[in-house]
Parts: structure tokens; C-alpha cells; sequence
């Protein structure tokens, strides 16, 4: 694709090209939407079809996580790394400018997420916990966003935050307490506490079950990894070994039929 007039991530200018070319990309795939998230669930992606449909709709700048999963389900995956690259790009180009300040301060401003806080639900904790080793920056020059501004030295961790995910009726139907360990290159350390769902029968009903979801990036790229199979009871809380160094990290629950993803919701913030 892109060699004979079709999609081009080297023609990207801005967002509102970047949408363009994933428009094209998308028709030339001949793939529905539903067709789209189901080929990405086939890779272990999350490509919700609601999510891309409105992120093609916009003319604004899509997470890096929607553009990979998005690529891949099209076909195009041998070149991810120009669509990717064409999205930094962009988003650093339309990124608010931001007032010369010291570099712990300016890294604190550019966080990357916010989560609202909801309320709180009482919750049986399963452990499990990452131990990850500092490593070097990947070189690209990017200033990555720190946890806090005054954040305790390497291999101190922080207090833990609650994210959890609700069904339309308020059950809790996913949580996830971790935490930061930051190690002054741009890398993290994160120990994670999977706490088990509650009013699981409600939340089985109103329609979240399935899978729990970490997203996160290391210097190999971005990776999805599956942390329980089934949030409404009975998973697995477990380590994933020794990882060295991770950032940019989030959960989602999906609720799944087969191998197809039917509907996802991402994590908030309960508590700190």
C-alpha cells in the first residue's frame, strides 16, 4: 500500500492528514469496522469498532495504541513503524506549547493521562508484582513523562492508585491498584495489585465480562499483555517476571465472544 498512489504515512503533514491516510487505508482494506476489530483481537489488539469510528470521524490525533492495532487489522503491519513514526510526529508538532520551566516540571505538565475520580468500591486484593530494572532512554530524543514532579529517588515506589472499570448499572467489573517506581531515564518500575472484581453476577449481566488488558510500551515497542481471563471471578493474579523498564501503561477490560472483541472500557482512577 502506498506504492502505487495508495496510503502514504510519509505524506502525513497533520492530524487531519494522518486521519486521511487511515481513511484511505481503511478503504482499500475493504474491511467493516466490526471486520476491523475482530482481525485485531486475532493479534491480541484492541481495535473497539465504536473507537474507531469516531477517531475517523475526527480530525484530531489518535492514540498511538488505535493506530497500531488499526494498521495491523488493515494489513499494512510491515510498515507500522512508518504509521507510528508519522504519528509522533504529528502530535508533537500539535502538541500546546508549553512555557520554559525546569525539566521536572515541564515532564510533570506533559503527563500524559488525567482520570476523573469515581467513587471507591471495597475491594479483595490478589497480588502480583513487576520488578523492573532501570534502563537507557531509546534514544529518539523525546522527553517522556514522569509520575510526578517530586517523585522519591530510583527504587523508592510511590503510593498506589485504584483504576477500575464499571458496568452501566455501577457494579465493578475490573480493578487494577498499581504503582510507579521512577527510574530517572524515562523508564518505570511497576508493581501491580489485581484486585478481584466484586458483584460479579451483575457485572456478568450488564454485559463486561472477559478479559483484563495492561497496555504498555519498552524499548521493543508496544505490547498488550493479558492479566486475568475472566475480571468477574476466578482469575489468575500472577508476576510477569523481570521487565526492564516500562511506560506509558493502562488497562482495559473487554468483554469478548470468542475471539472477538464486543465492547471495551478502560480504567479510571478511583483513588491515590
Amino acid at each position: 500500500m502506498g506504492r502505487e498512489g495508495g496510503p502514504d504515512p510519509a505524506r502525513v503533514r497533520d492530524a487531519a492528514g494522518l486521519v486521511a491516510q487511515m481513511r484511505e487505508l481503511r478503504d482499500r482494506s475493504g474491511l467493516t469496522y466490526r471486520q476491523l476489530q475482530r482481525r485485531a483481537a486475532e493479534q491480541g489488539m484492541v481495535l473497539p469498532r465504536s473507537t474507531l469510528s469516531d477517531a475517523l470521524a475526527r480530525d484530531a490525533v489518535p492514540r498511538p495504541e488505535l493506530v497500531e492495532a488499526f494498521v495491523v487489522a488493515c494489513g499494512d503491519g510491515a510498515r507500522l513503524g512508518e504509521w507510528l513514526e508519522a504519528r509522533r510526529r504529528v502530535a508533537e508538532e500539535e502538541a500546546p506549547a508549553v512555557p520554559a520551566v525546569e525539566p521536572r516540571r515541564r515532564a510533570w505538565v506533559r503527563r500524559r493521562y488525567v482520570w476523573p475520580a469515581v467513587a471507591v468500591a471495597v475491594l479483595g486484593l490478589a497480588y502480583g508484582v513487576f520488578v523492573v530494572l532501570p534502563d537507557r532512554p531509546d534514544g529518539d530524543g523525546e522527553r517522556h513523562p514522569r509520575v510526578a514532579a517530586t517523585m522519591p529517588a530510583a527504587g523508592r515506589g510511590g503510593a498506589f492508585s485504584l483504576f477500575e472499570a464499571r458496568s452501566a448499572k455501577g457494579a465493578t467489573v475490573a480493578s487494577v491498584g498499581y504503582r510507579y517506581w521512577d527510574t530517572g531515564d524515562g523508564w518505570y518500575g511497576i508493581e501491580y495489585v489485581l484486585p478481584y472484581s466484586r458483584d460479579d453476577r451483575e457485572a456478568y449481566d450488564d454485559g463486561w465480562g472477559g478479559r483484563l488488558l495492561m497496555h504498555y510500551e519498552d524499548r521493543t515497542g508496544r505490547h498488550t499483555a493479558v492479566l486475568a481471563g475472566n475480571p468477574d471471578g476466578g482469575q489468575r493474579a500472577g508476576a510477569d517476571g523481570v521487565r526492564h523498564g516500562m511506560r506509558n501503561v493502562w488497562f482495559e477490560v473487554c468483554d469478548f465472544d470468542g475471539r472477538q472483541a464486543r465492547g471495551c472500557q478502560r480504567l479510571r482512577k478511583a483513588r491515590s
